[in-house]
C-alpha cells in the first residue's frame, strides 16, 4: 500500500508541474475564466463575448532582468513561434517607462538574420496596454509582473487559439533579443479554446503524461499482476497460511487495479494519441477490465 502511495503522489506531483496558479481578477477588469500556462508561472485570464466573437484576455507574466521584456502572441494557423502575432512589453530605452509594441514573429525572427522591428499586426487587434503589478509606483526589476491586455475579434465559429508566451534579457532599442533556449522555454506554446475553457496539453506535457502512464501500468500489468496470480497460485496450498494467502492475492490485485486506474487517467490526458495507438489502448482496456473480474471471482 505504501508503494501505491508514493506511486500516485509522484505521479500526482508531474500533473501539478505542469501548471502554476490562475486567476480571474486583474488589477484593470475581472475576467470569467483564467488557466496556468505549463511555463514561467505565467497564466491568462479572459472574457470571450460570443455574440460578436471578442476575447478580451490578459496575459500575466515575470520579468527575468530589469532590461528585458515580456511578451505573448497568437499563431492564427498553428502551435508555434514561427508566425505569431505578438505583443511585447519592455522598458522604453529613452525614459525607462513600460511600452507595449506589436510584432509578427516571421521566419527570419527564428533565424535571427536580424532583429525583429514592430510592426501593425494584421488580425483583428482592437486594443491593448500594459501595466506592471502594482500600478505606476511599481518598478521594473528583475521578477517584476507584468499584465498584458488585449482586445480583439476572433472569427465567427473559431474558438480555439494557439497562445505563445516568452521573455528575454535585454532589448537592442526597440527590438527584443532571442529568449533562452531551455527546453522550457522552448515549450512556451498552448492551444486553449476560450468558450470552454479547455487547454490541449503540449507535445512535452503530453509525453510527461505519457512516461507517467507507462510507469504506472509497467508497475500494475508488469509488476503487481503477475505477483498476484503467483500469490494465489503457490500459496493457497500452504495450509499452514489458512486464509492469510488470500488476503495478500487480494491486496495486491487491488493494488494493481488502483494503480493501473491512475496510469489510464494519465493516458486519457493525452487521447489525442488514441486513434494513432490504438492497439495499446485496446490491450489496455481488455487488462484494466480484466481486473475487477479477477477480484469478483473470489
Amino acid at each position: 500500500m505504501s508503494l501505491l502511495l508514493v506511486l500516485i503522489f509522484l505521479s500526482s506531483s508531474a500533473r501539478t508541474a505542469l501548471s502554476a496558479h490562475c486567476s480571474t481578477a486583474a488589477p484593470a477588469r475581472t475576467f470569467e475564466k483564467c488557466i496556468a500556462l505549463p511555463t514561467q508561472q505565467a497564466s491568462v485570464a479572459w472574457t470571450f463575448h460570443a455574440h460578436n466573437a471578442t476575447l478580451d484576455l490578459v496575459f500575466f507574466g515575470t520579468f527575468i532582468s530589469p532590461s528585458g521584456w515580456v511578451g505573448w502572441g497568437i499563431n492564427p494557423s498553428s502551435a508555434e513561434m514561427t508566425g505569431t502575432r505578438a505583443l511585447i512589453a519592455f522598458p522604453d530605452p529613452n525614459s525607462g517607462l513600460l511600452v507595449i509594441l506589436p510584432f509578427i514573429l516571421d521566419p527570419t525572427v527564428k533565424l535571427q538574420k536580424s532583429p525583429p522591428l514592430s510592426r501593425p499586426l494584421d488580425i483583428h487587434l482592437l486594443s491593448s496596454s500594459a501595466t506592471l503589478y502594482g500600478g505606476k509606483m511599481a518598478t521594473l526589476h528583475n521578477g517584476a509582473a507584468v499584465q498584458i491586455y488585449a482586445t480583439l475579434k476572433l472569427e465567427r465559429n473559431k474558438t480555439k487559439i494557439h497562445l505563445v508566451w516568452n521573455r528575454g534579457l535585454y532589448v537592442q532599442g526597440y527590438s527584443p533579443t532571442i529568449h533562452p533556449t531551455t527546453s522550457t522555454d522552448l515549450s512556451s506554446i498552448a492551444t486553449i479554446d476560450v468558450l470552454s475553457g479547455f487547454s490541449a496539453a503540449h507535445k512535452d506535457d503530453a509525453r510527461t503524461l505519457k512516461i507517467a502512464h507507462g510507469i504506472l501500468n509497467a508497475v500494475s500489468w508488469g509488476v503487481l499482476l503477475p505477483i498476484g496470480a503467483v500469490t494465489a497460485r503457490y500459496l493457497r496450498h500452504v495450509q499452514a497460511l489458512g486464509p492469510a494467502w488470500f488476503y495478500a492475492h487480494a491486496g495486491i490485485q487491488l493494488s494493481a487495479l488502483l494503480i493501473g486506474a491512475v496510469g489510464i487517467f494519465h493516458w486519457n490526458q493525452t487521447w489525442e494519441n488514441y486513434h494513432q495507438e490504438w492497439f495499446m489502448a485496446y490491450i489496455g482496456s481488455l487488462v484494466s477490465q480484466h481486473f475487477p473480474l479477477e477480484l469478483c471471482k473470489h
